[in-house]
């Protein structure tokens, strides 16, 4: 009937309706679903600027419900400093001016926790003709702390936490250009640990990099907020003082001597205390450079150090000294290099035994290498300004770990040849000296009695009562000692009996004229028989022709060295007869 076919088709417009409905329900709940499940911050907002849509990961985010945020204001969102660019961008947005825009703002969640938000702002038009802004937030928290964190490592030391050279630099020249400009004085401190090694090689790097940190602090805590601190390189720290003259500068590092002596550190029973030499420079200086500034400073850090260390010295425009303390610079670098880039070399000179004219020891010789010409100086040019700068101490701990290392090798070759290797006066009066040969023949696996150490006369004398027990402890490995330049120093006969050495090197000067000269005959013949009537050794130096040898022969000498005998080389003598 018709009601019934009427009927029928009523009840499937209904099922199409239903089903049509229940199509766009799934599509919006799926739609829903999609923005929930969005892992970023989506809102909604319309004409009013109220929230109309707010997701689940802007509930996880910031802590607020959908109850709390949908229908409140979106400036919420943004705070006071960003709100008036976040309402000019929906402005535009709702005028149809822009269609999409991106802003980074700040924004604190219901806890308290300031985040940083990426927002990107769409215009959408809805099928009812109403405009709405749909804004995304992306939480880039973690990467501007780590933008941040990669900044701040850029510019600073990881183990002070002071600002590193490269920020240093920076900044330093900005102090010379405000210097300038506002026509005021600056100051510049450059502060260098004295004996810093001595930690590093008894204590170990960690307690080198505590004494660092400690100097540090000690930095900061005294000196003004408007200062800059830096840590230059190991042990080399500066302070940028603005608005102060030299006398502010002393005050101040009169005050970091004071401190730092202060400061011990006990490190595995052992009891370290901190000095440095300390360097003053007052700027802007016409026409001088950032570098130039800073190399003065360095200047006059070196002429404290060169006046006895653990005190401070004022950069002074004496030509003269300035000169001088520029080619001290200059050396300072190249011997740094030379230490980094294994430019030192070392050469062996023979020593005739005179019994039976073999050649079984030799004389260690540092010399260094110029990486391009590949020229050789000789050490006259080079250790005294070492001894200068602070540097000395490293050469010798270069020429023994070498030397040791090389006796090693010889060793295992079934070379039994001797080394004579000279210590200066720096590394005789340390505490490091004896831990660290003990470490080398332990680690090289050596035979100490191979081992000839050699010190000036000068030098053992300076601190007799030192240089006895240093002596005495490093005898005990093994080692033997020998007397260099004997008679030039203080020519005394007593120091034979005094100190417990092996061997008594005769100085050149009394040698080199021995075939003509009647004096010098009489002291050598003199000094060969109390060496002997003593039970010690003797060498005589710069043997330069076949008489002095023979007169040499004659005298009863053990051991003679000299160009006659061989030239320092780089390698040992292939035959052990002369």
């Amino acid at each position: 009937s018709v009601l019934e076919e009427l009927d029928s088709k009523v009840s499937q417009r209904n099922k199409a309706v239903f089903k049509a409905h229940q199509a766009l329900k799934e599509e919006r709940d799926f739609i829903t679903q999609l923005v929930d499940s969005a892992q970023m911050l989506i809102i909604t907002t319309g004409p009013t600027h109220h929230v109309q849509l707010f997701n689940h990961f802007g509930e996880v985010l910031t802590g607020f419900s959908k109850e709390e945020v949908e229908g409140s204001e979106v400036a919420r969102f943004f705070p006071a400093g960003n709100w008036l660019q976040t309402d000019t961008i929906f402005k535009e947005l709702f005028l149809g001016n822009i269609t999409t825009a991106h802003q980074e703002a700040e924004f604190v969640d219901k806890a308290g926790q300031l985040k940083q938000i990426a927002w990107f702002h769409s215009r959408v038009e809805k099928s009812d003709s109403e405009t709405i802004v749909l804004s995304v937030g992306v939480d880039t928290t973690e990467t501007r702390e780590a933008e941040k964190r990669i900044v701040w490592m850029a510019e600073h030391d990881p183990l002070t936490d002071l600002c590193n050279r490269r920020k240093f630099a920076e900044e330093f020249e900005k102090s010379i250009q405000n210097a300038i400009r506002y026509q005021h004085t600056n100051s510049l401190i450059i502060l260098d640990l004295d004996r810093f090694k001595d930690i590093n090689d008894t204590s170990g790097h960690r307690a080198g990099d505590e004494a660092l940190k400690l100097v540090a602090k000690t930095l900061v805590r005294i000196t003004r907020f408007t200062d800059l601190v830096a840590r230059l390189s190991g042990d080399e720290f500066a302070i940028i003082m603005p608005e102060t003259d030299q006398k502010g500068a002393i005050t101040l590092a009169k005050k970091i001597l004071s401190e730092l002596t202060s400061i011990h550190l006990n490190y595995e029973s052992i009891r370290h205390t901190i000095s440095a030499s300390i360097g003053i420079i007052s700027y802007p200086l016409k026409d001088a450079t950032a570098n130039e500034i800073m190399g003065y400073a360095d200047l006059a850090m070196y002429k404290a150090k060169s006046l006895g260390k653990s005190r401070y010295h004022c950069y002074s425009l004496d030509d003269q000294s300035r000169q001088q303390l520029e080619q001290r610079v200059v050396w300072k670098q190249k011997i740094e290099d030379a230490l980094e880039n294994h430019l030192f070399v070392l050469f062996y000179q023979p020593i005739l035994d005179m019994q039976d004219n073999q050649i079984r020891h030799y004389e260690v010789l540092i010399r260094m290498r110029d990486p391009i010409s590949g020229e050789i100086t000789l050490p006259g040019k080079f250790i005294e300004i070492a001894e200068q700068v602070g540097l000395i101490q490293q050469i010798d701990h270069y020429v023994l770990h070498h030397s040791i290392k090389k006796l090693a090798a010889l060793q295992k070759q079934g070379n039994t040849c001797k080394l004579a290797i000279n210590l200066s006066g720096a590394v005789v009066d340390t505490p490091v000296l004896l831990p660290y040969i003990k470490r080398l023949i332990k680690q090289f696996d050596v035979d100490p009695t191979a081992i000839i150490f050699e010190v000036t006369e000068t030098v053992a004398v300076a601190n007799l009562h030192q240089a006895k027990l240093m002596m005495t402890a490093i005898k005990a490995l093994g080692c033997r000692f020998s007397l260099d330049d004997f008679g030039v120093g203080f020519a005394s006969f007593n120091y034979m009996r005094e100190l417990p050495i092996d061997i008594i090197k005769i100085d050149g000067i009394f040698v080199r004229h021995l075939d003509h000269n009647a004096d010098d005959q009489l002291f050598v013949k003199a000094l060969i028989d109390v060496a002997k009537g003593l039970g010690k050794k003797t060498v005589a130096e710069y043997v330069e022709n076949a008489e002095i040898l023979e007169i040499l022969r004659e005298y009863g000498v053990d051991y003679a060295q000299g160009f006659y005998i061989g030239r320092p080389k780089e390698s040992l003598i292939e035959k052990g007869s002369l």
